[in-house]
């Protein structure tokens, strides 16, 4: 299960590069074979998408598949995502005010049917992701795409924003066949929202440019892709790839197993526990879990009270919740998880204070204070979350705090959370994107995820927003980069939110493979980047 930003419980993040990025004579970062493909590539994964149209698509399996079947402009390659990479655009210029893109497309990059993509099937691809209106087209707002020649697209923005490149790397973002899709239905019109019609031809039928084509969608069995025999990059190793839906018990017995090439998406926490050494294990803390608190005291005298926040973060066993999440766990820093840039650095770990904690809550005048603290009832990359919970509850309890748990089914959890009446609860976070804006706006106050916890001033508030204001006026990554530590500071100090731990997003690969690496970037893996083991 992914959870993300427009859901309460997560939101993958990204800022961009200012300066021209160098042409290169093949898809970045893609080292499989450049000879003849031959062989099957085995993906299992718990199956979490709805559809595979790329201005609709908006969850993990969905991106794995979209990511192999669609160039976007720009890309980032293995582990990396301090930089986009050139893609379908060779290079690109950003302006000063960081307002104007300029993208200059690749000569002899082709879309599957051997129709050369231009700037047209650019302009056409961004208009009709914004005007679908999915969940991907909130972090396009503002910006504009025209085609000044066939191979040069200008994208302007219209507040300063250094993340354009980033966007320009998502899954979201590739380039669809104009000619073809309009061809099966698709506009990008104002009205696509509800006059598009292309998405159950997409859903059984790529037009993109990718490595790879569909050759068959079978929602919740498996996902079959074929070796694009027209790609204009270097030719994947694999022939096919199958995606298949499996549980995480089954995965773990299938990779115990494993002797050709066949990879997982989903274990992590325990389930890595006991694999054999042959096999490859690929790790990134991409994800943090926090606790948060309502700030209004009408919903609850105590976690409205900002010393009962500061007791709780001084109460944390931060390493100890760090431990539960086994191989791949992280003592917790900020809000930004260390897998990106703008995290804060090793030195920077939250430290227990047990007797500080007393002290802020006699301060508080809260003499054995209660509060309710409620939680999603799922495990999340291999953790129970209840586990996580009755260890914020244990901790608590050193200081004189009484956390009283409440376990929800995740639809229940989210309701009360959206609500803004939950008083205390916890859940964990990926960003949308690899940068830090989207977090910054949300959990900043004022934002969508703020305003559930009623905070918009108090509360550290002052602070927290001038740190996000001078966030968001930065220009350049560089200037981004410092921004997003002097906020998360400032959120440590004194707000709502409290850090817990950071966790892994993890790659298993059988002995037969290279190159199977965990991606923060937003697609898990790239497939076209798996290759075989000599």
């Amino acid at each position: 299960m992914t959870l993300r930003s427009t859901t309460p419980a997560a939101v993958r993040v990204l800022l961009a590069a200012t300066l021209a990025v160098a042409a290169t004579a093949c898809t970045a970062g893609r080292n499989g074979s450049s000879g003849s493909s031959t062989s099957t590539l085995i993906v299992n994964t718990s199956f979490v998408y709805k559809t595979l149209d790329p201005g609709r698509a908006y969850e993990q399996t969905g991106y794995v598949a979209l990511h192999a079947m669609y160039d976007s402009l720009l890309t980032f390659t293995g582990t990396d995502v301090e930089e986009p990479k050139p893609n379908l655009a060779e290079s690109y210029t950003a302006s000063d005010d960081a307002k104007t893109f300029t993208f200059t497309l690749r000569q002899g990059a082709t879309f599957a049917d051997g129709t050369p993509v231009t700037a047209e099937d650019v302009v056409f691809s961004l208009n009709r992701l914004q005007n679908l209106k999915g969940s991907s087209a909130s972090f396009f707002s503002g910006l504009e795409a025209t085609a000044k020649d066939a191979r040069t697209v200008v994208i302007t923005s219209e507040e300063p924003n250094p993340t354009v490149p980033v966007l320009m790397a998502m899954p979201a973002s590739g380039i669809l066949n104009r000619k073809l899709v309009t061809q099966h239905g698709a506009t990008d019109g104002e009205d696509a929202a509800t006059a598009d019609k292309a998405q159950q031809y997409l859903d059984q039928a790529a037009a993109g440019s990718g490595p790879y084509v569909l050759e068959r969608n079978t929602p919740g069995s498996e996902i079959v892709l074929k070796a694009n025999d027209k790609y204009w990059g270097t030719k994947p190793a694999y022939s096919r790839v199958v995606i298949r839906n499996m549980d995480v018990q089954n995965q773990k017995l299938t990779m115990t197993r494993a002797t050709d090439a066949e990879i997982a998406l989903d274990l992590s926490g325990k389930f890595l526990d006991g694999l054999p050494e042959t096999l490859s294990i690929s790790q990134k803390q991409d994800t943090v879990y926090f606790a948060f608190l309502n700030t209004d005291p009408a919903v609850s005298k105590v976690s409205s009270n900002p010393k009962f926040a500061q007791a709780m973060r001084a109460a944390i066993d931060y390493p100890g919740l760090a431990a539960l999440f086994g191989r791949g766990g992280g003592t917790a820093r900020g809000l930004v998880a260390p897998a990106y840039p703008g995290a804060l650095g090793e030195g920077e770990e939250l430290k227990r204070d047990v007797e500080k904690a007393k002290r802020l809550l006699a301060e508080a005048g809260l003499n054995d204070p209660s509060v309710e603290f409620i939680y999603p009832a799922i495990t999340y990359r291999g953790v129970d979350l209840g586990t996580v919970a009755t260890k914020v509850q244990g901790d608590a309890a050193a200081a004189g705090i009484d956390i009283e748990l409440t376990p929800l089914p995740l639809t229940a959890f989210l309701e009360r959370y959206r609500g803004g009446k939950a008083p205390m609860g916890m859940t964990p976070q990926s960003l949308s994107y690899p940068r830090a804006e989207s977090i910054v706006k949300v959990m900043s106050p004022g934002g969508v995820n703020a305003e559930r916890m009623n905070w918009s001033k108090g509360y550290g508030a002052e602070e927290a927003g001038a740190a996000a204001k001078e966030f968001l006026a930065a220009t350049t990554d560089a200037a981004r980069n410092e921004a997003a530590v002097k906020w998360q500071r400032a959120m440590n100090t004194d707000s709502p939110y409290l850090l817990l731990a950071s966790n892994s997003g993890t790659v298993v690969g059988s002995p037969a493979v290279t190159g199977a690496e965990y991606t923060p970037a937003g697609w898990t893996v790239d497939l076209a980047a798996v290759g075989v083991k000599k």
